[in-house]
């Protein structure tokens, strides 16, 4: 009941919540602490919800495949829908517990942040960042930090890591998005494309921000569906162009060890 109740007090603070997400998702919680089976009423009396809103619930989730219902037992139970979302879940944090230590590496060796990033809608989503633990001198960035794809070298890496099928839908889902300043956005995409077709890599040098340089390559594990991006940045003064390229070589490298597994942690 530990789980239902946490939500339940979310539920109370936070007005911006959408009562039937919160509900659904307190349904759902109370399998966590119960046996297989429950009935509508079970789900009622451990959520506090009325029988109207469990029975429409419960009718909701099991169209969606989230919940099994047994005709023969009257009762439900969690569906492999669920099960797809928690392994999703599970795989995630796996390679990030994975690639993290040589994220870190990378941060120490170059004094620079270091992160992993996937396509998250129209941005970057940072699963997991490295700071350098040799310079305060990093960028504050952290994990759930989110960045643009147009313009910024995890985006374009990102890019660059789709079938070319989807990178031309989602070019023009950004396209629609980005309006009147796309003009300006599509070249610095196209050349971060290019440069990643010819080097592996692709370099920002004050593009993304005046005074940060950057590199990103794309990032694709052979156990993981969804593409990702390995990218560095740094202050101007203490990244040199020489210095951003001989970056951009090694995460050409690492990126190769992870995809293949030859990395090891």
């Amino acid at each position: 009941m530990a789980t239902t109740k946490l939500l339940q007090r979310g539920d109370r603070r936070e007005p911006s919540v959408s009562p039937a997400l919160s509900r659904g998702l307190r349904l759902l919680s109370v399998f966590a602490d119960a046996p297989v089976w429950l009935s509508n009423s079970d789900i009622a009396g451990r959520t506090e919800l009325p029988a109207a809103t469990v029975a429409r619930l419960t009718k909701s989730l099991t169209g969606m495949g989230l919940l099994h219902y047994s005709s023969s037992r009257r009762r439900f139970r969690l569906a492999p829908g669920v099960v797809r979302l928690g392994y999703g879940a599970r795989s995630e944090t796996q390679i990030i517990e994975f690639i993290r230590p040589h994220l870190q590496d990378v941060a120490d060796r170059f004094r620079v942040h270091t992160a992993l990033a996937v396509l998250d809608g129209i941005e970057a989503l940072h699963l997991e960042v490295c700071h350098s633990t040799a310079t305060l001198v990093t960028l504050r960035l952290e994990a759930g930090s989110r960045v643009s794809i147009a313009g910024t070298p995890v985006g374009h890496a990102l890019l660059a890591g789709l079938e070319p099928e989807q990178r031309h839908s989602f070019l023009s889902d950004l396209a629609r998005h980005h309006g009147k300043d796309w003009h300006m956005l599509e070249p610095q995409v196209e050349q971060g494309l290019a440069e990643i077709a010819g080097s592996g890599f692709t370099l920002s040098l004050g593009g993304w921000h005046p005074d940060i340089h950057g590199v990103a390559v794309p990032l694709k594990p052979s156990d993981q569906p969804a593409v990702m991006s390995l990218g560095c940045g740094a202050p101007r003064g203490q990244m040199p162009l020489p210095m951003l390229k001989e970056l951009g070589q090694e995460l050409v490298r690492l990126s190769a060890a992870l995809t293949s597994g030859r990395a090891s942690a």
